[in-house]
């Protein structure tokens, strides 16, 4: 059965949040190096929102070569390298400059099982995307993502950077519901440091998922 990517007109809205929270439910898969088709149903995100928020790595505006790719307009990738072992894997939403993204946390795996193990270096798949930096590596997604088109309608056939304008990495609507008694809002993990902000319930998760992150 062939599903429907989500295009641009999803990523581009104004109200991060509410796609942080409509994103669970969605499917991320990626198709790295001819691999094979790998990925699984988003069961956790965070929302994080540019210049006003002081866990976003576009607080106050500041544009670094390392979060340039944040500045883009919806419907593109941003990955950063984190803690000297990790990639994290996130959808930059919004207008151009307005440094909006939601870090996809974890995913319920489905699709190329046997890969994502191989790549983990695992012989059982438990745990193995229950958390943003394991499922990058299950997934195969690294720096040289960050920064790429993740819908179609941003695809620029000329750019040395794309595959012959083949995604590399994509999320997919396969029509699954997830009604709002199933969501639970949390603080975001591991924003000690943006002081107030640090509470905001910007973190969405499936309740009583066995993929969601510990």
């Amino acid at each position: 059965m062939i599903f429907k990517k989500l295009d641009k007109s999803f990523y581009v809205r104004d109200d991060t949040v509410k796609i942080a929270r409509e994103l669970l439910g969605k499917y991320l898969l990626t198709d790295i190096d001819g691999k094979g088709i790998t990925g699984g149903k988003i069961v956790e995100t965070e929302a994080y929102l540019g210049a006003i928020d002081k866990a976003s790595h576009g607080y106050g505006n500041k544009k670094t070569e390392r979060n340039k790719n944040l500045y883009k307009e919806g419907g593109y990738s941003y990955v950063y390298f984190i803690y000297g072992m990790y990639y994290l894997f996130n959808v930059v939403t919004g207008k151009e400059n307005l440094a909006d993204a939601v870090l996809i946390r974890a995913i319920e795996p489905e699709i190329g099982i046997d890969i994502m193990l191989k790549r983990r270096n695992k012989i059982n798949a438990k745990r193995i995307t229950s958390g943003p930096g394991l499922l990058t590596i299950a997934l195969g997604i690294n720096l040289k993502h960050n920064g790429i088109p993740i819908c179609e309608q941003n695809i620029l056939k000329n750019n040395k950077d794309e595959k012959d304008g083949r995604l590399e990495i994509w999320l997919e609507d396969r029509n699954i519901k997830i009604g709002d008694d199933l969501i639970a809002a949390t603080p975001r993990i591991g924003v000690d440091y943006a002081a107030e902000h640090a509470k905001l319930p910007y973190r969405f998760k499936i309740k009583d998922n066995e993929w969601v992150s510990r």
